[in-house]
């Protein structure tokens, strides 16, 4: 059976993920190349959408993402000018603490009708949670941290409380560089949630007019008291500046739980910001001592030069194996997290990712743009969703597929639901360049399917139902 928690947690995510707005410039995750992207028809209102939320937040030739790590780091700079000061005035004395006359008063919605006029009023609205995770080290399954789009990480210590409106978050990482948050991973094996490794991949790599590049990989050692910002890879060779940490994965097999995948994407903001440099690579980093340092996965006969946006990764215990999706690739596994190899058999109908439509070397052709993995846990059960870019640069459906055997062959599940939902402008993968999500978990012998487009679906797929009649959640 699924847990009371983590119903009202995905509840909660599934709605602070309702789609906002999308750019019109470049492609999400980060295409090598800036495409314009044409919708036939603007049902969704997203050209008025992104004016709206642009209005007041920019200035002209400016990245706020850049504007905001200027920000930054001019504070800390100040900061670190005033306690040298006050060290020098008065040698002996201690950091001054923080003031109590501040209370929080957030997060809580807000009123969506910012105009006045009624256009685009939603009533109270909450922005985009893009992370979830739930400590393992809990057996309570009270600790769990949620990442924001722009929002940075909450903690919850009492999450499993019965009464959702019960349940308390603090911000954990309001003083860091960045609070754009993409993932959040949490090492297995630790027996105290005070002492877990937590990585966050920071950086929204989605294609929204709102969407912050990332300034690396934060780390904590002791529940997310403390965090340090991994910047960069390869001894500070390559930045992971201008980057947005899509997925990060760790090994869960008996002696390797420090080695961690993260799939890292190019950011529309951090193309428009030029923070993509020729430092900076895309594709897979692979640690081997928990997210402490970091390495760039060269996969392809071609070098650094023919790697793409990784917008996903996940690992299956069972199978003992890394699983990752690259962007005009396909799907890739590795049993260490540092040898990859394409899978022999790739999701999609037959062919339609062989070696000939992707070799290795970097063709745009290769019809896979962006794709979800999921594991059920506790089984040799997974499961891919991935979209194409069409001659105009629509995202185009490429089905869900079922593994049982570590990726050996794949069943097409039936979408049919998502595709042919009855909602007029809610239907299919219209938006799945910027909202693409897969989630599988265990319901007995059975398997709760959960598919998130521009709307939630779910299915039970069980020897009943084996390939799935998908419906609205």
């Amino acid at each position: 059976m699924i847990s009371p928690a983590f119903c009202r947690v995905f509840h909660a995510f599934s709605l602070l993920s309702l789609p906002l707005v999308l750019m019109s410039t470049a492609q999400a995750q980060g295409a090598k190349k800036n495409v314009t992207t044409t919708s036939v028809t603007d049902d969704d209102h997203e050209q008025e959408r992104a004016e709206w939320f642009l209005h007041g937040r920019t200035i002209p030739g400016k990245s706020t993402a850049e504007l905001r790590h200027r920000a930054y780091q001019a504070k800390m700079q100040a900061r670190n000018v005033r306690l040298a000061r006050a060290r020098a005035a008065r040698p002996d004395s201690q950091p001054p603490t923080p003031s109590s006359g501040w209370t929080p008063i957030g997060p809580v919605p807000l009123a969506s009708d910012a105009t006045g006029t009624g256009f685009q009023d939603y009533h109270q609205v909450a922005g985009r949670a893009t992370a979830v995770a739930i400590d393992p080290a809990d057996p309570t399954g009270n600790t769990i941290y949620i990442g924001g789009a722009q929002g940075g990480v909450w903690k919850s210590s009492n999450a499993a409380t019965g009464i959702a409106s019960n349940v308390t978050w603090s911000a954990v990482t309001d003083n860091q560089a960045t609070l754009s948050i993409a993932s959040i991973a949490i090492q297995p094996g630790n027996s105290s949630p005070a002492q877990s490794v937590i990585l966050v991949g920071t950086g929204e790599a989605d294609n929204s007019a709102d969407s912050y590049f990332g300034l690396g990989i934060l780390r904590s050692a002791n529940g997310g008291d403390t965090w340090a910002l991994i910047s960069t890879a390869n001894s500070g060779a390559l930045s992971f500046s201008g980057l947005g940490g899509t997925r990060v994965a760790f090994s869960s097999a008996s002696g390797q739980t420090s080695t961690v995948v993260a799939a890292m994407a190019a950011s529309s903001e951090g193309e428009v910001a030029g923070a993509l440099t020729s430092h900076t690579y895309r594709g897979l980093y692979t640690s081997t001592n928990a997210g402490q340092t970091w390495t760039h996965n060269s996969l392809f006969s071609g070098g650094t030069a023919e790697a793409t946006s990784a917008t996903s990764v996940a690992y299956n215990a069972s199978a003992g194996l890394f699983f990752a999706a690259l962007r005009y690739h396909g799907f890739y596994s590795s049993p260490d997290g540092i040898t990859w190899t394409a899978l022999a058999n790739q999701p999609g109908t037959p062919g339609l990712l062989n070696a000939a439509a992707c070799p290795s070397n970097y063709v745009t052709t290769c019809p896979i743009y962006r794709a979800e993995i999921t594991v059920v846990p506790g089984r040799n059960e997974m499961y891919v969703w991935f979209v194409s870019l069409d001659s105009n640069d629509n995202p185009v459906d490429q089905g869900i597929w079922q593994s049982e055997n570590a990726g050996t062959s794949w069943t097409q599940i039936n979408d049919s639901g998502v595709t042919n939902c009855g909602d007029v402008s809610g239907c299919g993968v219209e938006q799945g360049f910027y909202n693409l999500a897969l989630l599988a978990v265990p319901n007995g012998t059975a398997t709760d399917l959960y598919a998130g487009a521009i709307n939630l679906y779910k299915c039970s797929i069980s020897s009943l139902n084996p390939t799935c009649a998908t419906t609205p959640f």
